[in-house]
């Protein structure tokens, strides 16, 4: 909420972040894949059961998406890592609505690139819709081994 008290149209609370490392790691191994020349992005659907065969714990059953941004401290020092993560995140709070809800996206950039704001906007979208189809094409195999 805003000083004024009005709803912002573009914000990112923290029901909107992943947080646990477990579902980082989930989402970095069992997601759908996307990367072009910038940016790296993995897409897990939400209600995706966990090892032990449990759909999992989610408490927001809504059709929100999630970010996380993971960025190696190869990528350079604090203020160059601050930097890449301010603009994943503002990348994912403009495109919000463009964006299919009920998955957990992971951004990383990929090794060697400065961030461009320009780059970074003009792909998210993109790479987004990539990785969730590739998500839902990769549980689309895996439930016809089953």
């Amino acid at each position: 909420m805003s000083r004024t008290g009005g709803k912002r149209p573009h914000e990112f609370p923290k029901s909107s972040r992943v947080v646990r490392s477990s579902e980082f790691t989930k989402a970095l191994r069992r997601g759908g894949v996307a990367a072009n020349d910038c940016l790296v992005v993995f897409a897990l659907p939400h209600d995706v059961p966990d090892a032990d065969g449990e759909p999992s714990p989610d408490k927001s059953k809504t059709v929100k998406c999630r970010l996380g941004v993971t960025i190696p401290k190869k990528t350079g020092n604090a203020v160059v890592r601050n930097r890449w993560k301010r603009l994943i995140r503002e990348a994912f709070r403009l495109n919000q609505s463009q964006l299919p809800g009920g998955f957990d996206y992971v951004v990383r950039p990929k090794k060697d690139v400065t961030a461009d704001w320009k780059m970074i906007e003009k792909g998210f979208v993109k790479l987004v819709g990539r990785a969730v189809r590739r998500s839902q094409s990769s549980t689309d195999r895996s439930s016809t081994r089953s």
